[in-house]
């Protein structure tokens, strides 16, 4: 009898055991960790855009995302803009590229948007706190998302246009 009884709480506990693995398994492959390095999950934000309209990076769940804070000061940033314009005019269906710019007024950022022959979407970043939470050192910066918001690249510096295209997993 006490050889059944034995048997019998070594299965449970190694079931339980085994459970609790799974479990545990399965809860961080379904939500990863909110930060700003490779494979967590991008930190949340709404910002407004030339519009005036207010934006969630949650609005493109689903969708990849190719963000990048930029100012209009900033001689490289200048330099990939129209690569971004090009790479939204042809593939915004595939990743759509949202264009943070970070603490410059509205009438400027479309000063130059205009000058410059550009109508990608800008956010505005009017007191820099999405820069911070992105925890931007340098511009420009780029942050490529999957479809659930998971950082899979984050690069420094000016992209060109193949740049874009590799790093956001697109072929021509």
């Amino acid at each position: 009898m006490k050889k059944k009884v034995s048997i019998f709480l070594i299965a449970a506990l190694l079931v339980s055991g085994l459970s609790f693995f799974y479990l545990q398994n399965t809860a961080t492959k379904v939500a990863a960790e909110v930060g700003t390095e490779i494979g967590m999950q991008a930190p949340g934000f709404s910002l407004v855009n030339m519009n005036n309209q207010e934006v969630s990076l949650s609005d493109y769940r689903g969708k990849k995302v190719f963000l990048n804070f930029w100012a209009s000061w900033c001689p490289p940033c200048r330099e990939e803009m129209p690569d971004m314009q090009k790479l939204h005019e042809e593939y915004g269906n595939e990743i759509a590229v949202l264009a943070v710019n970070i603490g410059e007024s509205k009438s400027t950022v479309a000063n130059f948007m205009m000058q410059n022959k550009l109508n990608l979407p800008v956010l505005l970043d009017l007191n820099k706190s999405i820069a911070q939470n992105y925890l931007v050192r340098a511009i420009p910066t780029t942050y490529i998302l999957d479809k659930d918001g998971i950082i899979i690249e984050k690069t420094f510096g000016a992209l060109s246009y193949q740049s874009m295209l590799d790093l956001g997993g697109i072929e021509k």
